[in-house]
């Protein structure tokens, strides 16, 4: 009988113990985690095999990990969102987006030891439905899923095949967080895979979202998607413990990664045609572009305004098709970095850094009305645009940061860099609220509406200035006109 009950409780752990193994979360084969150099620009993504994100805040990979917008996280410490890290995760095998998300949780945890309280709430949402059924067309199923977009003069593309609607509602905030800057939530109940192209206008570009042109009715039309703005319950939950500081890479990390590309594998200059429209798409190492100038070819390289780029003028008028590719890379600076040596390579381009005086608004204090913020407060910045308005609700946020999302979207005002000048270098709580420019109220309308200057100027006591102030510019020493040959 004893050994009987020994058999019943040894099965039993087996089975408890295949279970606890069942719901374990994947891993990565091989991770790289550590606090972002200096400088470091912010960018990555998922590549076919993994992720690779720098100059991330810890707030920007939770929400990536457990597919949540920003301000659906609560709690946390103050850095959560302004201490940046740099990830680069390998698998074994390429996998789907959703086990990569699984995947960053687990590794949250170990190098973090991140841990967090799930919930729901009710808040308000783009909820999807079906309007009018049949309209997409069915994937055969046979080609990879993928969302690709372009760009041509004031039209965005957004080309997907073989894609579901989960991965389209994944997809979405990311080309077009100005049209869906509220959670989407999918009650639709479409189960398969679809090929459609969506065509519209950029959000500052269009009055409202009934318009023609907006990104709702492109939506509609090509799918036959409705998209309607609800209250709805959608995931969320708050931090409960993070450390600062990642656990240490383990012994043979790097190694096993491999040193990250410097040259494109294959890349291919022509000029362009006389009628090719200009089009950029950068994704996982490759290039595609067209009727580029070599001016904002050069700024992108080397991470500069393309207005600070100095040369002979015949940069800003020669335009080329610049097709490359190397090893998959979601990270904007390893880019630069392939891109620098090819116009090196191709057209012997030769440079220096040199400050000058340039044009800019300048954040100056005139009559500071701020807040001083509570220092224990998790430090934030987060933007809340409207259909005819943008506002930006921050606590514990230093001026600097204002500036820096600001120069992100201004809503069509700034066409200069903005930068912080009024030597205040606290922390304060403010809400900072202006109208778009094709929206502000005609003087007889009766109705209120400010510019971006004019809302600075009395919300916040502060001034934005047009005028000059140093900067570091490019100087172009040399260039070829013409890029030798493929």
């Amino acid at each position: 009988m004893l050994i009987l009950m020994r058999a019943f409780a040894a099965l039993g752990c087996a089975l408890f113990c295949g279970l606890v193994c069942a719901q374990q979360r994947p891993t990565f084969e091989v991770a790289d985690v550590h606090l972002s150099p200096p400088g470091t620009t912010e960018s990555g993504g998922t590549l076919p095999d993994g992720i690779e994100f720098r100059g991330k805040t810890l707030l920007q990979l939770i929400t990536f990990a457990y597919s949540v917008p920003l301000d659906r996280v609560a709690g946390g410490p103050s850095w959560l969102d302004t201490d940046r890290v740099d990830i680069l995760a390998k698998a074994s095998e390429p996998v789907r987006v959703p086990v990569l998300r699984l995947m960053l949780q687990s590794l949250l945890e170990e190098r973090f030891a991140l841990s967090v309280a799930r919930g729901e709430r009710r808040v308000p949402a783009y909820v999807l439905t079906v309007g009018k059924p049949g309209v997409m067309k069915e994937s055969d199923g046979g080609a990879v899923s993928e969302c690709n977009s372009a760009s041509e003069e004031n039209t965005r593309i957004l080309v997907c095949h073989n894609t579901s609607i989960p991965a389209l509602i994944e997809r979405l905030p990311q080309v077009a967080p100005r049209w869906f800057d509220l959670p989407i939530v999918d009650r639709t109940g479409l189960k398969g895979t679809y090929d459609f192209t969506l065509r519209y206008a950029p959000r500052d570009q269009v009055a409202n979202a009934s318009s023609a042109l907006s990104l709702f009715n492109s939506i509609e039309k090509q799918t036959g998607i409705r998209v309607e703005q609800q209250t709805a319950e959608v995931p969320g939950f708050s931090v409960e413990r993070v450390n600062r500081t990642p656990a240490p890479n383990p012994t043979g990390t790097a190694e096993r990664l491999g040193p990250a590309p410097t040259e494109f594998d294959v890349a291919s200059i022509r000029p362009s045609r006389p009628e090719e429209r200009e089009t950029l798409n950068v994704e996982n190492g490759r290039i595609d572009a067209r009727a580029v100038n070599l001016r904002d070819l050069i700024g992108f390289a080397y991470n500069v305004e393309e207005q600070w780029v100095r040369g002979e003028k015949w940069i800003e008028s020669a335009r080329f098709d610049l097709l490359a590719k190397s090893a998959p890379t979601a990270s904007d600076d390893t880019i630069r970095v392939m891109v620098r040596a090819l116009l090196s390579e191709r057209f012997h381009l030769k440079v220096h850094t040199e400050q000058q005086s340039v044009d800019v608004y300048a954040l100056v204090a005139d009559k500071p009305k701020l807040k001083a913020a509570d220092l224990s407060a998790r430090a934030t910045c987060r933007s809340a645009p409207t259909g005819t308005s943008r506002s930006y609700i921050c606590q514990n946020a230093t001026l600097d940061r204002l500036v820096d999302r600001l120069n992100e979207d201004s809503g069509g005002y700034l066409k200069h860099k903005a930068v912080d000048v009024t030597g205040l270098t606290g922390a304060y709580d403010f809400t900072l609220t202006w109208t778009l420019p094709f929206s502000l109220p005609g003087p007889d309308s009766g109705q209120t509406g400010f510019t971006l200057f004019e809302a600075i100027e009395r919300q916040l006591g502060l001034k934005l200035r047009l005028q000059k102030h140093p900067m570091p510019v490019l100087i172009v020493d040399h260039i070829d006109r013409q890029p030798t040959e493929n």
